[in-house]
């Protein structure tokens, strides 16, 4: 028997599929979600206990820029939403790198023989970008330049998401 017009299948129970769900219900529709984790939901944004600890999965920072998206969250978590101020940094050779990158900082920080590779490899990706742009490599190379690429993102980016820079899609 064929399911009902108003019907909804969530696949996964992930912060996308609680969402939807959520979302459809309130449409009017009857939701169905699956979750093949019979312990967690919320996908890789939630805390898991172990003994006495905890541990942060995925992300345990909020941001947006769409004010849409903020606002939907502050509606649902009132008094759970707190601004904190951060500092955001990357430790590399020694040093802190301020997170997003600021120039000055940057350069400072990599001394004037690596600085100047990085400025002239910059310089490159202005004037000859990769095009089609379809990789995170190929967008952070657009952006900062190979060589900022390869010294503070490849690695980084490949041992949090355990895929080579050319396989995570540019989007």
């Amino acid at each position: 028997m064929p399911a009902p017009a108003n019907t909804l299948l969530v696949v996964g129970a992930g912060l996308a599929g609680l969402i939807a769900a959520l979302e459809a219900q309130r449409a009017g529709y009857a939701v169905t979600m699956l979750e093949k984790d019979p312990v967690y939901v919320g996908g890789i944004s939630r805390t898991v206990r172990y003994k006495e600890n905890r541990f942060d999965i995925g992300g345990h920072r909020f941001f947006s820029k769409s004010g849409e998206i903020t606002h939907w969250w502050k509606e649902r978590l009132p008094d759970d939403f707190i601004r904190v101020c951060r500092i955001s940094r990357i430790f590399f050779r020694g040093r802190f790198f301020d997170y997003p990158l600021k120039p000055w900082n940057a350069l400072r920080n990599l001394g004037l023989l690596t600085s100047a590779a990085c400025v002239l490899s910059y310089l490159r990706a202005r004037l000859l970008p990769r095009r089609p742009e379809r990789s995170f490599e190929d967008w952070v190379s657009n952006r900062f330049g190979r060589r900022l690429f390869n010294i503070l993102f490849k690695t980084h980016t490949e041992k949090v998401w355990g895929l080579s820079c050319a396989q995570i899609s540019a989007d």
